[in-house]
């Protein structure tokens, strides 16, 4: 009998096995290698937020910086701005004192031309023949302020009497600040003011009144005659007793222009003109804070209050006896004198002797 042929199975139990072996292999790689993706992407992250975290602290240190960076940037420009302002005001400052130089050189020379002229006709000047109310040094030269005019109806004299009017140059004048008080009176210059307000005085009309105010830091009325508010230029003896407490008055501390222009308004009589003898401009002022030490600026700036403070609308008269020091002064005492319809003047020294 013929045997049956066998027949080939191909999906046996040990091929089943294998398969399902090789399967499970499979799969606890697969297991492994997710664990350890799990644990490196876990690292990543950590990393990764290490670095964001670095990152933010860089960028707020950086946000810090650049607000410290425009703070300081915003700094200089405001100094740039501020220091362009200043250089602008410089810039105008020394134009304006180049300007009133060239006012100063213009007013010289025409004070030299009408000195050489006044040199040349001082032998053809009429003779006083009234008999002055007080006597002068010369009474030729009577009419040597030319262009002067005091020939008011009530004169206002108003007379500083500062420290500074003692001697022409500023360090003298600081060093006699320690005399003795008769020492300071007997002072050249103040000889001079107290010399020339005499020949003012002889030379006033028989009709007029004036009065005398002294400033310095403070105002002082010249006081005669029981409290007589105006003075007869005519009345010798009231006369004499002006020149005797001029003599009195001791120049000290500083001068107050502004306090002294303010008082005009306060008059219970207005004057129809002023005569101002000063030395230069002011050192103090009610309205204005100087600097420490005083500046040249300051002075100019007190002297601008002072005219502000002046209300009179008559002519104003300068008799300027200059500090060596300060020649810009004649330039804003012209101004003055100028604006008010006066005139100003530099007596020489031997004014008004001969």
């Amino acid at each position: 009998m013929k045997r049956r042929k066998r027949e080939t199975e191909v999906f046996s139990l040990s091929f089943l096995d294998c398969i399902c072996c090789g399967f499970g292999a499979v799969l606890l790689l697969f297991v492994l290698t997710v664990g350890k993706k799990a644990d490196a992407i876990e690292r990543v992250q950590a990393k990764t937020q290490e670095i964001i975290g670095e990152m933010n602290s860089s960028i707020a240190l950086k946000d810090k910086q650049l607000k410290e960076n425009q703070r300081s940037l915003t700094t200089i420009r405001k100094r740039n701005r501020e220091a362009t302002v200043e250089v602008v005001k410089k810039k105008k400052m020394q134009t304006e004192l180049e300007q009133e130089l060239a006012l100063l050189l213009s007013q010289l020379a025409s004070m030299e031309e009408e000195l050489g002229k006044l040199l040349d006709d001082k032998e053809n000047l009429p003779m006083q023949e009234e008999e002055p109310p007080i006597p002068i040094p010369n009474a030729i030269r009577r009419q040597y302020l030319t262009g002067f005019d005091i020939q008011g109806d009530n004169v206002l004299f108003l007379i500083e009497a500062s420290g500074g009017m003692t001697d022409d140059v500023y360090e003298k004048a600081v060093e006699r600040l320690s005399d003795s008080d008769d020492e300071k009176r007997n002072a050249p210059k103040w000889s001079r003011v107290k010399q020339g307000m005499t020949w003012m005085i002889a030379n006033l009309k028989p009709e007029s009144r004036y009065k005398i105010i002294l400033f310095n830091n403070e105002i002082t009325p010249l006081e005669v005659g029981y409290g007589t508010e105006w003075i007869d230029p005519m009345d010798r003896d009231l006369t004499q007793e002006v020149i005797e407490e001029l003599d009195k008055v001791v120049p000290q501390e500083g001068a107050n222009l502004e306090k002294a222009f303010d008082m005009v308004d306060d008059l219970p009589i207005t004057p129809d003109r002023i005569v101002l003898i000063t030395d230069g401009l002011p050192t103090l002022a009610d309205t204005y804070q100087a600097s420490q030490p005083l500046e040249s600026n300051d002075r100019i700036n007190m002297f601008r209050v002072a005219k502000k403070a002046l209300v009179f609308d008559g002519p104003v008269n300068v008799l300027l006896y200059p500090m060596k020091n300060d020649p810009g002064a004649a330039v804003h005492y012209w101004r003055l004198a100028d604006d008010q319809g006066g005139a100003m003047v530099c007596p020489s020294k031997s004014w008004p002797n001969t």
